[in-house]
């Protein structure tokens, strides 16, 4: 690689993505506490109500348990994939930067929308260092 800064925000973003996923996973083994009696109905008809989907019987708390793993595996996945190209020509990560940028701008957008300010700004942040990388990195050599 050729460009000193662009091969900085790149390597930066796939740590940055990494991180991300790992915070993200302390979550997981956390047991949210009820603070009043209504989040405690709130807690235990999200995790006891099953319904039907499709033949199975799933709660809420199934769903989001899942989409957060989701998330989490996914974040995961495209920094371990962005840390172990970022040898690579310049042309080619300048190509990967794009995507990982523009499937982060679709995330922190749907983290704007849904979401509260912690994972919002690992996005951003990480989104931003993409967006430079994509910028920094020439586009042949």
């Amino acid at each position: 690689m050729t460009d000193t800064w662009g091969s900085r925000f790149y390597t930066a973003g796939a740590i940055l993505l990494l991180l991300c996923g790992c915070v993200h996973s302390i979550s997981l083994f956390e047991k949210p506490v009820p603070r009043n009696a209504t989040e405690a109905q709130l807690q235990d008809l999200m995790t006891n109500y099953k319904f039907d989907v499709m033949g199975s019987a799933r709660s809420m708390d199934n769903f989001l348990r899942g989409f957060s793993i989701s998330f989490m595996l996914a974040a995961l996945a495209i920094g371990a994939l962005a840390l172990v190209l970022r040898r690579e020509r310049a042309a080619l990560l300048k190509r990967i930067a794009l995507v990982i940028s523009m499937w982060l701008a679709l995330m922190t957008a749907v983290s704007l929308t849904y979401f509260f300010a912690a994972p919002t700004s690992f996005l951003a942040a990480t989104l931003i260092l993409f967006a430079l990388a994509w910028m920094k990195l020439p586009a042949q050599g």
